[in-house]
């Protein structure tokens, strides 16, 4: 297994190792994913998700390993994916991406000072932590300099999933992070495209971000915002339970009374979304050049089926918004429901960028 800060672009899906299964483990649900290259080009092979019960993963650590190997069990035994290799990917409080220059032009130079350099960085005891790093290009000083994404994951989260996943029967081969995997699941749907363009994935209890041109990172930021803080709202403006809640938010509901509230609440708390979205656009605004910003935004994970979210993004953060498909010239298998596969799509997109990796 190995720590791997970046989706490197796939132009085509040549895969030079072997294949993976993408899994995404998020704090609401699990989502695999299994691909394959045919002389027909990307084949979806197997595609699901199964809902994790509450408080199994806190803040992107793994609360409840038996209840979490449970689920992961039971989707396996359901979509019995062909590939044993494993591509995960984690966020939160306990991994740091941070943009740094370091005195350094030779990968295998950075990579043996990538500690020195991490010590003014990182805020954890660095024997706590995996580090690893992508190189964005070289600076131009008197002295040899680079300009890369140094990542840092703290050891007790990534050996937490690598265990969860072979305690399942899986081999866990690559780790990568959330907003990364994004980029790599737009990449392979969009194209590499020289004008940026900003991800945004709203999971249950948190967001990536990751603001992307020409194959790079720009902007990788993990926000403390998510499904679950509408959800509840809604559970407190309608004093449903909070499942009862989840499903409204997503399908509506017939009582015209109740549908009043939610429509208030979600409009707030969208809203809000939008601010804290179009605050990072500013700060991003104000730290590059022009044709670094953004004009489109592409939404996804599960928050981002809820009717007329794209225009709410787009009215708060003054960017052309869209649901991101990340299926887009994908050839289903023919055990696959393609109705099914449509209406979780946006689920689907880190699951997606990680099972185009390969160990």
């Amino acid at each position: 297994m190995k720590l791997s800060s970046l989706s490197s672009s796939l132009k085509g899906f040549k895969r030079s190792g072997h294949a993976v299964v993408g899994i995404d483990i998020g704090s609401y649900s699990i989502k695999l994913l299994e691909l394959a290259v045919t002389n027909k080009g990307v084949v979806l092979k197997k595609a699901g998700r199964a809902l994790v019960p509450r408080g199994a993963v806190e803040d992107g650590l793994i609360a409840d390993h038996k209840a979490l190997a449970g689920v992961l069990m039971a989707l396996l035994a359901n979509l019995q994916p062909s590939i044993k290799r494993t591509a995960t990917s984690i966020s939160g409080y306990s991994v740091i991406v941070k943009k740094i220059v370091v005195p350094y032009d030779d990968d295998k130079d950075i990579a043996e000072n990538l500690d020195i350099e991490a010590e003014n960085y990182v805020p954890f005891e660095l024997t706590d932590v995996y580090l690893d790093f992508y190189k964005l290009g070289s600076i131009e000083t008197e002295q040899n300099g680079s300009e890369i994404f140094l990542v840092a994951a703290k050891r007790e989260i990534v050996d937490g999933y690598a265990a969860l996943l072979q305690d399942t029967g899986l081999s866990p081969s690559i780790v990568d992070i959330d907003a990364f995997a994004l980029g790599n699941a737009f990449e392979r749907a969009k194209g590499v495209t020289d004008k940026p363009v900003c991800l945004v994935d709203i999971g249950a209890n948190k967001t990536n971000l990751n603001i992307i041109r020409n194959g790079a990172p720009l902007l990788a930021k993990d926000i403390v915002m998510g499904g679950s803080q509408l959800t509840e709202a809604i559970k407190d403006a309608t004093g449903l339970k909070f499942e009862e809640a989840e499903k409204i938010k997503i399908s509506g509901s017939k009582d015209m009374g109740v549908m009043g509230k939610v429509s208030g609440v979600v409009n707030e708390i969208c809203s809000q979304w939008g601010v804290e979205i179009k605050k990072i656009m500013e700060f991003h605004q104000a730290n590059s050049a022009e044709y670094d910003w953004p004009e489109r935004i592409f939404l996804s994970g599960g928050s981002s089926l809820i009717k007329g979210i794209e225009k709410k993004f787009s009215d708060e953060t003054g960017l052309d918004a869209f649901i991101f498909n990340p299926f887009k010239d994908v050839v289903f298998d023919k055990a696959i429901d393609p109705e099914y596969i449509f209406s979780i799509a946006p689920q689907m997109a880190i699951s997606f960028g990680l099972a185009l990796r390969s160990a």
